[in-house]
């Protein structure tokens, strides 16, 4: 593994620890609430909700009225170790996260939106600083993110196609790096702690102006973070740069360029059995294959294809040298113009690159994991125009834009046979999938201002996507000789079309009220359309999975020291697909014909003496089958209507009270605790199975002070233990299969199904200790 280059020196001295302070916007922060600010409060009136002049010149997907979003703040980026993007975004309500297969590789899920993914991201579309990070098939990861290079995460909750497009179908997450002018100097820091764990960063940035030249704008970022890690054989080093440029030559041109790049290498821990899980959840002990309390793989011995033509050995993932190494660019370019004073033309083009160096997919037969390379090139771009005038006499914002954009994917898979080093190498290829995937459309959107307290708000997106693409599967024979090869096509198109509705009522600068109706869709991708229950095959009757929603909010912020809000939904899903594993062990995709997603959703910001603050975001689920038929083999089919939807925990909760002392001698010492409550669920469609519900304990303790010294602005210095209370706990989990008694049609028992490895279950990292330095020059 490489040998982290960056800061090391600079770890050494940090053991005092810290609070981040986190800011859910109410009238700084939600932004689509814009209530409680000291000037409403101090005149009793403004502008209706989304017209405030600090919204003209931005994209039509900041602070949209009616739309439900959480803002987190930069802040919460302050005195806190922050290796994944979990640590801010488990303070949205909405958000639950779970662990995927490598380290930095997290489950996002938003209303319980990622319930059957194993691993990266699906069902909700990202972006960093409105470039999409998503490619066009839907898929998307997490390894390419640093919080520590963000200013604020927007978090919009719920089917949002409208805004969005294809595959918002349970919302949108944009991450903001921090401006040159919020860095305004050079930053380097440190991260170090249990399981050999190490984070080091830097971050540069400045804001210039030049009467001839214009406006500069520009932040850099770098980091590299690696540990020994808690679970064997799962170590991992990451590697991540970016840069961000805006430059405003004219005051009505505005040019920003993006530019990201990150190396992800990590070893690869298959996943376990609740069994395995309770009793070796680390897998310590398991470098050697045969206890079947550690997780086993089997591999054709000849390198070439198993049963009937040659025998399948088993191995460990260590002695198999399972690992992942990925390389990612991502590039964009956008151009906005202001036409006047009211009009904004603006046009960006993206360029997304990902290449497997080395990666893991489930068999294309009956056998171990398969080795996957290859690269996926997407690209992306949009054009659109703003126009805030009238209508009707009203203040109204007008939008309408085009998108087009599009993925292509070759990939080569291989057999996975290990070697003297333990690394894994190549043995036959076994089959090879060259895929397209575009989607081209429109959207449309107009807000307009009923009163100057009523903000009404319509859109819709329409959408074609199509996808085709030829998986090749190579066949041997018992003297291992390869004969013709087969092929699996698919060519399939999808049209849909997204309309959105809200209204937007400040009763008074305290209080706000919102209703919304939206849509959100998300089309098949070619691996859909090509995996049945037997194998590769023919699954083109396989529909794009749709969700209707209604949400209703409550935004109260009395005073400076109080934000409160809470919001209630309910989702009517259709098509919804599930990942389901055969019997024989092939992973396919069928859809769910309805089912409902209803909850509510809270958070809390209260400052109620100087020093002392309380943030809380606390979601309810409650998910349920209304209409799906789960047949279990060809002939034995059970109904799960009213079942209760695996793998969505029904409470989650994340809550802080800290103390920052604020003047005198100590100014900048402070402690908080930090609790993370997640209710138990279960892992199967027919309800069987319960995973145990945990809840963490975290304890940080910081100092942050300015020192007035010419070359130094401020130091920071934090430790943090998590878990404090060292809990057991499943920190990422699959929808297992369930399956039938051999020669019967009665359900296999949760007893038996304890032993199912299709659970996917990963363990939560134990007691660890992390402390953390950081300068600012």
């Amino acid at each position: 593994m490489y040998n982290s280059i960056l800061l090391r020196g600079v770890s050494a001295g940090a053991i005092l620890l810290a609070i981040s302070t986190v800011r859910l916007h109410a009238q700084e922060t939600l932004p689509t609430i814009e209530i409680g600010s000291d000037e409403k409060r101090q005149n009793g009136k403004g502008p209706a909700p989304g017209f405030d002049v600090t919204r003209a010149k931005e994209p039509i997907y900041r602070d949209p009225p009616g739309q439900t979003v959480t803002t987190v703040d930069r802040k919460f980026l302050e005195s806190t170790p922050m290796f994944t993007v979990r640590e801010m975004l488990q303070y949205s309500p909405g958000v639950s996260l779970q662990q995927g297969n490598t380290p930095r590789d997290l489950v996002i899920s938003i209303r319980g939106s990622a319930s059957r993914i194993f691993a990266g991201v699906r069902n909700i579309m990202m972006y960093e600083d409105g470039f999409p990070i998503m490619t066009s098939d839907g898929n998307g990861r997490t390894d390419i993110l640093d919080p520590h290079a963000f200013g604020a995460i927007d978090v919009y909750r719920g089917p949002s196609s409208a805004m969005f497009g294809n595959y918002a179908y349970g919302g949108a997450i944009n991450y903001r790096s921090l401006s040159g002018a919020q860095i305004n100097g050079f930053e380097v820091g440190s991260e170090f702690g249990s399981f050999g764990y190490f984070n080091d960063y830097i971050r540069a940035g400045a804001a210039i102006s030049d009467k001839n030249l214009g406006d500069f704008d520009a932040s850099l970022f770098a980091s590299r973070a690696s540990a020994d890690n808690f679970i064997d054989h799962n170590a991992y080093e990451v590697g991540l740069a970016k840069a961000l440029f805006k430059w405003s030559p004219t005051p009505n041109d505005r040019f920003i360029l993006k530019g990201l790049y990150a190396d992800n290498f990590a070893e690869l821990q298959l996943r376990l059995s609740q069994a395995q899980f309770y009793y070796n959840p680390f897998q310590y002990g398991c470098r050697i294959a045969g206890s079947p309390i550690c997780v086993n793989t089997t591999q054709p011995a000849n390198g070439f294809f198993g049963p009937p033509f040659a025998p399948l050995v088993t191995q460990s993932t260590s002695q198999l040298g399972q690992h992942s190494h990925t390389n990612r660019v991502v590039s964009g370019a956008r151009w906005e113009h202001d036409f006047d004073n009211a009009t904004t033309w603006r046009t960006q083009f993206t360029y997304d690159y990902l290449d497997i160096l080395s990666g893991t997919t489930p068999p294309v037969r009956a056998m171990g994991p398969v080795s996957n390379k290859g690269p996926t090139v997407g690209i992306a771009v949009s054009t659109d125009v703003t126009n805030h005038g009238t209508l009707l006499g009203r203040p109204a914002t007008h939008f309408l834009g085009f998108f087009y954009d599009n993925v292509r994917i070759n990939n080569n898979s291989t057999t996975w046979l290990p070697n003297v080093w333990n690394y894994g190498v190549s043995g036959a290829p076994q089959n090879k999938v060259d895929s397209f995937q575009s989607n081209i459309g429109l959207k449309a959107r107009e807000e307009i201002a009923l009163t100057d307290n009523l903000t009404a708000t319509i859109g819709f997106s329409s959408n074609w996507a199509k996808v085709s693409g030829t998986n090749t599967i190579y066949n041997y024979t018992v003297a291992l000789a390869p004969t013709t090869p087969s092929f699996q096509t698919a060519d399939a198109a999808y049209w849909n079309t997204a309309p959105e509705a809200a209204l937007t009522y400040r009763y008074s600068p305290e209080w706000q009220f919102r209703a919304r109706y939206g849509v959100g869709y998300g089309t098949p991708n070619f691996s859909w359309l090509t995996t049945t229950s037997t194998g590769v095959g023919n699954n083109t009757t396989l529909k794009p999975q749709t969700n209707m929603g209604v949400d209703a909010g409550i935004d109260w912020t009395p005073n400076d020291s109080l934000t409160f809000s809470i919001t209630g939904f309910n989702e009517w899903f259709r098509n919804e697909t599930l990942v389901q594993i055969s019997p024989s062990g092939f992973g396919y995709y069928t859809g769910v014909p309805s089912s409902i997603h209803r909850g509510f959703e809270a958070n809390v910001d209260w400052r109620p003496l100087p020093g002392w603050r309380f943030i809380g975001a606390y979601t309810y689920n409650d998910q349920f089958f209304t209409k799906f038929s789960d047949a279990l083999s060809s002939t034995v089919s059970y109904d799960r209507s009213g079942n209760r939807i695996p793998n969505v925990p029904a409470h989650n909760l994340t809550a802080r009270i800290g103390y920052d002392q604020p003047d005198g001698d100590l100014k900048g010492l402070g402690a908080y605790v930090e609790y993370v409550f997640k209710s138990a669920y279960t892992l199967d469609n027919a309800n069987l199975t319960t995973i145990p519900g945990y809840g963490l304990v975290n304890l940080n303790f910081h100092y942050n002070r300015d020192i007035a010294i010419s070359y130094f602005k401020n130091i920071e210095l934090f430790f943090d233990i998590r878990n404090l209370f060292d809990r057991t706990y499943v920190a990422g989990g699959g929808v297992m299969t369930n399956t039938l008694i051999a020669g019967t049609a009665i359900q296999t028992p949760a007893t038996g199904l304890s032993t199912n490895t299709t659970s996917g279950i990963v363990a939560g990292s134990p007691r660890a200790f992390i402390g953390g330095v950081k300068f600012r020059f």
